[in-house]
């Protein structure tokens, strides 16, 4: 429409410099008022125009959809020919080092209508999404002139790994060891290595419960009544040291997760730890679904600075310390791409052969 616009004014100009008569000025005259006619009333009705962006959800799992919602009224009578927004998105994931891309969109607004763009992204690695939409270009009745409307939207979207059913519990074979348990605050068990309270003594209790020494001092014999174990403290490591590539990255992370959610859902508390970059590591403990659902989101959003280059010498070293020694776990789950008798070798020398299992994020499983 410009282009046509820009030959019938140089026309005009053509037959005003030909022909010196009124209606050629007249002609001329209005084509070169035209644009600035067209801007005021495109000014007039941006003023009633109200843009609104919705983000779906902010958080998503891998391979699924996030969709970002733009929603534009016009509260004048007056149409705009076209109204084009471009949206633009940034991954930020394992191996994915690439600029951001950019969607865009156009459609007409009439008067008193209102319009509704979506933009769906498709992310196919977790980490985050972080997305931004400046603004909105304007287009008068001819598109000739153009208006801006700032929307100044930005949105981070996590995208989080796809839980997959466990086939079997980890520790199902697991030698109980009492040092390594968690006990029920408000449940009774039978466990003689922890008491869960004191009271007096009732018809039926066990007389080996009387705590003779407490008995003495008071009327009535009091009772130790004892602790029931809920879990052995499970520790899953998710080393992402032997990954190669964004899928990689992902396999283990959703097998990690995966493994975590059988846990959750049968109430195990346990422990996930990831080495980092920087050669640290970062835990997270897992009692319920909302600390499960809380540590998977946040370690999705932290997934670049987990430990892409981190040799099987750093590895032994940092599964050496305190924590993974010295930390009561009863059953270690190492889920790892590392191939190889080595790195099982290493871990079986750190923690036992009999309460580690390794994991192969290609589904392969050893140790048990």
């Amino acid at each position: 429409m410009t282009l046509v616009y820009l030959i019938i004014t140089a026309t005009a100009a053509v037959f005003y410099v030909m022909y010196k008569g009124d209606l050629s000025f007249v002609l001329f005259a209005f084509l070169l008022a035209l644009p600035l006619l067209l801007l005021l009333l495109l000014a007039v009705c941006s003023a009633f125009v109200k843009i609104t962006v919705l983000c779906g959800a902010h958080v998503t799992e891998r391979d699924g959809s996030a969709a970002v919602r733009v929603r534009i009224r016009n509260r004048s009578f007056l149409p705009v020919s076209s109204c084009r927004v471009k949206l633009e998105y940034s991954v930020s994931a394992p191996f994915e080092e690439s600029a951001p891309a950019v969607r865009s969109a156009v459609l007409p607004i009439g008067g008193r209508s209102e319009e509704t763009l979506l933009f769906r992204l498709l992310p196919e690695h977790c980490g985050t999404v972080s997305v931004k939409i400046k603004y909105a270009v304007l287009r008068d009745l001819m598109g000739i002139t153009f208006l801006r409307k700032k929307i100044n939207f930005r949105a981070d979207i996590t995208v989080l790994p796809r839980i997959f059913p466990a086939a079997e519990p980890p520790e199902a074979d697991y030698v109980y060891n009492a040092e390594s348990c968690v006990f029920s605050k408000e449940k009774p068990g039978d466990d003689p290595s922890e008491i869960f309270m004191l009271r007096e003594y009732r018809d039926g209790d066990r007389h080996n419960l009387i705590h003779w020494k407490l008995s003495g001092r008071s009327e009535n014999f009091i009772v130790r009544e004892l602790s029931k174990p809920v879990s052995g403290r499970t520790l899953i490591i998710a080393d992402f040291g032997g990954c190669r590539d964004a899928d990689g990255a992902d396999r283990v992370f959703e097998t990690a997760a995966s493994l975590s959610a059988f846990l959750t859902e049968n109430g195990s508390a346990h422990f996930i730890a990831v080495p980092l970059s920087d050669g640290g590591f970062k835990t997270s403990e897992i009692t319920d679904e909302d600390s499960f659902y809380a540590a998977v989101t946040e370690l999705s959003r932290e997934i670049k600075g987990f430990g892409f280059n981190c040799s099987e010498e750093r590895t032994a070293e940092l599964y050496g310390g305190e924590f993974f020694i010295n930390g009561g776990f009863s059953r270690v789950a190492a889920v790892s791409e590392r191939r190889g008798g080595r790195y099982e070798e290493m871990l079986s020398e750190l923690f036992g052969e009999t309460r580690l299992t390794v994991i192969d994020a290609f589904g392969e499983k050893s140790g048990e």
